[in-house]
C-alpha cells in the first residue's frame, strides 16, 4: 500500500500556516468515561463522557517570519484558537482534523548545541471535526472548487466550515466571497449550505468558522465556491475546510 510521508503534514492556526516550523504532531482523541457507580453495585459502572482532544505539536522557535514564537505567546491569553492538522499536507481533498482550542502548555526548549524548540499543547474547547480540505489555493478570479463525495449528512449532525484568508497580494479594491455548496451527482442544482462574510483587502488576513444543522436528504457531494469581484488585481490565498460532528 502507498505510504504518506510525515514531512508534508500541514499545521494551520487560525489564519496562519505554520507547517514549515513543525517537526512532530500528535493528535489525541478521547471520550472520558464518567463514574456512576452506586454503593449497591457489584462492579464499577460508567457512562460515555463528552469527547475531548489535544493537539501536541513540536515546533522550532522563530521570531522572524512566520513568527511562531510571537503568535504562540499571544495564544496563551487568547480564546478558542482554531487549529487544523492535515497529516497528508495542505492539498485539496486531503483529510485532517479541526477544532477550537486553548493552549495548555507551550515550553521553549534550549539545549546547548541543538535548535531551540517551541512546543505547544492545545486542549480542545469543543467537539473535534474530521474535515476535508475543499480548497487550498491562491485565487485571483472566481472559481468553483473540485467536488468531493463526502456522503449525506443527517439533520442530527452539525456541519462546520472554516475559511482561512492566509495572504493577500496585488493592488486595488477587490472583494472575496466564499460559500460551501452541496448537491447530488453533477451539481446541476446546488444548494448553498454555509456562507462566509465578504472579505477584501481591508479585512487583512483572517479566519471565520460557520456552522449549520446537517441538511439531511440525498445531497452527497460538496464543494467550495469562490467569487472575486471589484476593480483591482488582488489575489487571495485561502484555505476552506469542511466537516461535521454529531450534535
Amino acid at each position: 500500500m502507498a505510504r504518506v510521508h510525515a514531512k508534508g503534514a500541514g499545521l494551520l492556526v487560525d489564519e496562519f500556516d505554520f507547517s514549515g516550523v513543525s517537526n512532530s504532531m500528535t493528535l489525541n482523541f478521547a471520550e472520558t468515561p464518567a463514574d456512576v457507580t452506586a454503593f449497591a453495585d457489584t462492579d464499577m459502572t460508567y457512562v460515555q463522557g463528552k469527547p475531548t482532544f489535544t493537539f501536541d505539536v513540536n515546533g522550532l522557535w522563530s521570531t522572524a517570519s512566520p513568527n511562531y514564537d510571537g503568535e504562540m505567546f499571544i495564544d496563551l491569553t487568547a480564546t478558542s484558537r482554531r487549529v487544523g492538522i492535515y497529516p497528508g499536507g495542505l492539498t485539496d481533498g486531503n483529510v485532517g482534523y479541526e477544532g477550537p482550542t486553548l493552549i495548555s502548555a507551550s515550553p521553549r526548549i534550549s539545549t546547548v548545541g541543538d535548535v531551540i524548540a517551541c512546543n505547544v499543547t492545545w486542549q480542545g474547547a469543543a467537539a473535534p471535526v474530521r474535515s476535508t480540505l475543499l480548497r487550498y489555493a491562491t485565487d485571483s478570479a472566481s472559481a468553483n472548487g473540485t467536488q468531493y463525495t463526502l456522503g449525506t449528512i443527517a439533520a442530527t449532525n452539525t456541519i462546520v466550515g472554516v475559511l482561512r484568508l492566509i495572504e493577500i497580494t496585488g493592488s486595488g479594491n477587490n472583494t472575496l466571497d466564499v460559500k460551501i455548496q452541496s448537491d447530488t451527482t453533477g451539481f446541476s442544482s446546488p444548494t448553498d449550505r454555509l456562507t462566509f462574510t465578504q472579505l477584501n483587502q481591508a479585512s487583512g488576513v483572517t479566519f471565520e468558522t460557520q456552522t449549520a444543522t446537517g441538511p439531511g436528504g440525498s445531497d452527497n457531494i460538496w464543494r467550495a465556491v469562490v467569487t472575486i469581484a471589484g476593480a483591482g488585481s488582488r489575489s487571495f490565498k485561502i484555505g476552506v475546510a469542511f466537516g461535521y460532528y454529531v450534535t
